[in-house]
């Protein structure tokens, strides 16, 4: 009777059916973690330039412009016909704020602030360590002497 017992036990520890299931319930959640965790930063790393390239791009639409008033116009109707262009940006969530100095720097600035607060990414934000939900940039041209 002993030599029966013995079968069925040595068979249980020396069989490899369930080997992969296990081993992949191991690394799956790791590997879940990563593959969200890469798809969070690459869509901030998405909202960071994206708010650089419009910001860029209004001070660049804003050259024509004779006085601050005209290219302070044109920043901002540049950045209201364009942000739905941009993948990674709510429009409603673009300010755009605009600043020139004088004679002796003679130049003007766009700045454009974007608000992420209310995205998936910052809902989940007690669970891992994420950047600052305004995102600013800025861009400055030369006024003149072009």
């Amino acid at each position: 009777m002993g030599i029966f017992v013995r079968q069925p036990a040595r068979r249980l520890l020396t069989a490899a059916s369930g080997a992969s299931a296990v081993e992949f319930a191991l690394v799956a959640p790791i590997l879940l973690l990563l593959l969200c965790g890469i798809v969070g930063y690459g869509y901030v790393l998405g909202v960071y330039h994206g708010v650089q390239q419009i910001a860029s791009e209004a001070a660049r639409a804003s050259i024509p412009g004779l006085t601050d008033a005209e290219r302070e116009t044109l920043a901002r109707a540049f950045v209201a016909q364009n942000a739905p262009a941009y993948a990674f940006l709510e429009p409603a969530r673009l300010r755009v704020m605009t600043a020139f100095s004088g004679p002796p720097a003679a130049a003007f600035q766009v700045a454009v602030v974007y608000d992420m607060s209310g995205s998936v990414l910052h809902r989940l934000g007690s669970l891992v360590a994420l950047p600052a939900p305004l995102v600013e940039r800025r861009a400055v041209i030369q006024r003149g002497g072009y």
